[in-house]
């Protein structure tokens, strides 16, 4: 009988061993103030239409610098 009392301790002492390990990791992860954050951060990367006008904007800059001189020829005489 004492033996499985003494088991029974054992078995006590790593299931609060167990416990106080999985309370340490629970203060360690992120809070739902983090998660909101990390959310507003996401939302607020450029989507893919955003960085499609983006690139379009920048190609027809880089055309109109590339035919300046043909674009003032032929509009500004």
């Amino acid at each position: 009988m004492e033996a499985r009392v003494k088991s029974l301790e054992d078995d006590m002492k790593k299931l609060l061993q167990d416990t106080a390990e999985i309370k340490g990791m629970l203060r360690a992860a992120p809070s739902a103030v983090d998660f909101g954050e990390l959310k507003g951060r996401v939302n607020s990367l450029p989507t893919t239409v955003k960085m499609a006008v983006l690139l379009s904007i920048a190609t027809a800059a880089l055309g109109i610098l590339n035919n300046w001189s043909l674009i003032k020829a032929t509009f500004f005489h």
